[in-house]
This record gives structure tokens, C-alpha cells and sequence, in this order.
């Protein structure tokens, strides 16, 4: 017959447990060159950094025009090739937005039925059989 162990002998036994454990764990947080804890220290430092970088940014106004930024680029004094690209950029743009809607309109007004024979130019020739 198997006697239990009376509470007083077995009270230490979950702290060897804990300190197992601990003894396990404690070396993976160990401050090494490119140890888990180095490289949260180094995504924290990251993550500042960017954010005071994107912080010290100008703001940029929200607007579709771009002359109007160019005249914002302009009033800041900064970047003079800058906004006489911006301007430019904006004529180009109108004139390629000019251009998509003369063929939108003309693409509107097709009729296939218009058109007389699909492919009068291309004669079907059947081809030899390859084998």
C-alpha cells in the first residue's frame, strides 16, 4: 500500500518547477547583439524615426489643380524646377484628358452595323493538312 506524501513534502515542488522554467526562458531575453530584445529596441527606434520624419513633412494642399500647387511651391520660395514641372505636368494632362474624351464621344457614336464587310482584305484559305 502506497502512502501520499504529506502536504509539508511536497510544498517546494512547484518552485523548482518555476525556477526551471525561468532558468529556461530567462537566457532567450538576454540583452545580445541581435537578441529578441535588441530587435524590439531597434523596430521602436525604426518606428520613431520614421514617424518624426514624416512629422517634420510640409504640408502639401489637397487640391486637383496643379498650378495650384505650383503657385503653392512657388509661395514657399523651395523647389523652382519643381513647380515649373507641376505646371507643364498639369497641360500635358489636361491635353491627355481632352484626347480620352474625343474618343470616349467617338467610341460612343460606332455603329458596327456601319461597317460593310469586318475584314474585306483577309481571304479565308484553308490550310494543308500537316500530317
Amino acid at each position: 500500500m502506497k502512502t501520499r506524501p504529506l502536504p509539508d513534502q511536497s510544498r517546494g515542488q512547484s518552485m523548482v518547477e518555476y525556477l526551471v522554467i525561468l532558468m529556461a526562458l530567462v537566457p532567450v531575453f538576454l540583452p545580445w547583439k541581435g537578441g529578441p530584445l535588441d530587435q524590439l529596441r531597434q523596430a521602436v527606434v525604426d518606428k520613431h524615426r520614421g514617424y518624426t520624419y514624416a512629422v517634420s513633412l510640409s504640408e502639401i494642399p489637397e487640391t486637383d489643380r496643379l498650378d495650384e500647387l505650383a503657385d503653392y511651391y512657388d509661395a514657399l520660395g523651395k523647389y523652382p524646377a519643381l513647380s515649373a514641372e507641376l505646371r507643364s505636368g498639369g497641360q500635358k494632362i489636361g491635353n491627355l484628358g481632352r484626347q480620352i474624351e474625343s474618343v470616349n464621344d467617338r467610341l460612343q457614336s460606332f455603329d458596327p452595323g456601319d461597317i460593310a464587310s469586318p475584314l474585306p482584305h483577309f481571304e479565308f484559305k484553308p490550310s494543308p493538312p500537316l500530317f
